[in-house]
């Protein structure tokens, strides 16, 4: 952002301290940008300007209203003095985006969709712990619902075989080369002693990632190989 556009959104907003007792005067200061989204509905915007009241001798918490009709929430922003100059730190509460699925695996496996989506919501707001366990526990409701769904394998044997035998004995090789990986990471998430050491959450998704792609990308096959016979 250049100097000109920078200047351009600074902003001057009026607060009421409460850092002091039974001050009842407003105050102006200078915000060096709105918000430019909701965090509650994720919807890029400018939000309008509520109030604000300053906490403590760097931070001022300032209410704003989304302009959203499907939403108009409130929410706070917290903001910190840099060079006598506020700037926003973060806005709550935060309500994480919604990952999407294709059809596919969203009618095959509605359980992996919504376990995924809580995994996302807690890593949305740093529990990263508790995260990783969603995750692996998103991926064995996928495997199993695939195989016993679209597979036809027996369904009690599936519910009580463990994942990783699950992955072996009755995957195909692109399924299971990403599925058992992501399992590695997975029970890295879950166990006491970590294994894999260089691999993150990050890893993890898009190991979950690339067997939701080979797993979709076997049912479109089988899909098109049903409907579509040799006319010759």
């Amino acid at each position: 952002m250049g100097k000109k556009e920078w200047l351009n959104n600074m902003r001057t907003i009026t607060y009421e301290r409460l850092d002091i007792n039974d001050d009842e005067e407003e105050y102006e200061v200078v915000l060096d940008n709105f918000p430019e989204s909701c965090p509650r509905c994720n919807t890029v915007q400018e939000p309008k300007f509520i109030n604000a009241y300053k906490v403590n001798q760097s931070t001022i918490e300032a209410i704003f209203k989304c302009n959203k009709k499907v939403c108009g929430n409130l929410f706070l922003s917290k903001l910190t003095a840099v060079f006598g100059i506020y700037t926003l730190v973060n806005s709550y509460p935060k309500y994480p985006k919604q990952i999407e699925f294709n059809d596919e695996i969203s009618q095959l496996s509605p359980l992996f969709v919504k376990i995924y989506n809580q995994a996302n919501g807690a890593e949305s707001l740093n529990l990263n712990h508790v995260a990783g366990m969603g995750y692996r526990k998103s991926l064995e409701f996928l495997i199993k619902d695939y195989l016993i769904t679209h597979k036809k394998e027996d369904e009690d044997t599936i519910k009580k075989t463990f994942l990783s035998k699950c992955i072996n004995n009755y995957l195909s090789d692109n399924i299971k080369q990403v599925a058992e990986r992501a399992t590695w990471l997975g029970n890295d998430e879950t166990h006491y002693h970590r294994v894999w050491e260089d691999r993150d959450i990050e890893d993890l998704k898009k190991l979950i990632n690339l067997s939701v792609y080979w797993i979709s990308s076997e049912m479109e096959t089988a899909k098109y190989i049903a409907e579509m016979d040799n006319r010759k």
